[in-house]
Order: C-alpha cells, then sequence, then structure tokens
C-alpha cells in the first residue's frame, strides 16, 4: 500500500515535556496513561479524541508527545496537570512545540551530572550534599523510607 501523499496527511504537532525529577526515566506506556488520564479528565472523551495525544519517545530526562494540530495548547494544559506516572510522584513540565521531532531534538538539554560533595551519617539516617549541574547543591536524606530532598541551594558565580 502507497503512502499518502503529504496533502492528505494529518498535521501533527509535538510537545518536548521535561520529567522532573530528573533521574526519573518513566515507562512509555504508563507516561501515555498518565497524559490520556490527565486529558480525559479535563476536556472528556470526546475532547480527548480529538487532540489525540501519544507519546512518540522518552529519553532520560525528557519525553515528546504528538497531538493534532490547533490542539497543542490543550495538551500542554492537560500535561502540565499530571503529578504521577504509575505509583511514582513526578511533575511533567511542557518546553516547547514544533512540528518535528528532530527540531525538538535539537532543543533537548542534557540532564546534569551531579557529583557527590561529602556525606554525613546520623544513626540510620544517611545525608548527601550534591553538586547538580553548576549552580546548585542538594542535600538528601537517605533513610530505610527512601530518600528524599531536604534542602537546595544555588551558588553564585563567585563563590566557586
Amino acid at each position: 500500500m502507497k503512502p499518502r501523499p503529504p496533502t492528505l496527511r494529518q498535521n501533527r504537532r509535538y510537545v518536548l515535556v521535561r520529567v522532573a525529577p530528573v533521574s526519573l526515566v518513566p515507562d512509555g506506556k504508563a507516561l501515555y496513561l498518565a497524559i490520556a488520564e490527565a486529558v480525559s479528565a479535563l476536556y472528556g472523551d470526546a475532547g480527548a479524541a480529538v487532540i489525540d495525544q501519544a507519546v512518540v519517545a522518552v529519553e532520560r530526562g525528557h519525553a515528546v508527545v504528538r497531538c493534532r494540530r490547533g490542539e497543542e495548547e490543550r495538551l500542554i494544559g492537560a500535561i502540565a496537570t499530571v503529578t504521577a506516572v504509575g505509583e511514582t510522584a513526578c511533575a511533567l513540565h511542557p518546553r516547547a512545540v514544533s512540528g518535528t521531532i528532530l527540531s525538538l531534538r535539537d532543543r533537548l538539554v542534557p540532564p546534569p551530572e551531579s557529583a557527590v560533595l561529602d556525606e554525613a551519617a546520623d544513626g540510620e539516617i544517611v545525608r548527601q550534599r550534591r553538586r547538580v549541574g553548576a549552580a546548585r547543591v542538594d542535600v538528601i536524606e537517605h533513610d530505610y523510607k527512601g530518600e528524599r530532598v531536604v534542602y537546595f541551594e544555588t551558588i553564585h558565580p563567585e563563590e566557586t
């Protein structure tokens, strides 16, 4: 079967989404289900059918979501309401919209590398100071419940 000529194809738009926390790499299907739930909760099943969203690519820290042209603003509004993917709490931040995936890949920013500066143990609780990128330091607390960010600060350029 021959492919349709460009004049008969549906026009699509692609939305670049940053996944926070950066260390989370969600499964494409779980991400699709979370976005589909948010779209149908905001716009109903008829609105979800019009938007016709799909997760095209998931990479470390980013995802590319496809929709119909003209519906990207509604999709962005729904993406911003997602608070969890599967059982994992996270946030999705829409970054850019484009007509091609290639131009969105040019806008991908590699996630910052983190380096452990020092570590302190207090009984069962272990605290690590991690340098994230060039301008931020996070204090992460590890205990039997898991890990959580306790404190983060930005570093002034004069101090480094």
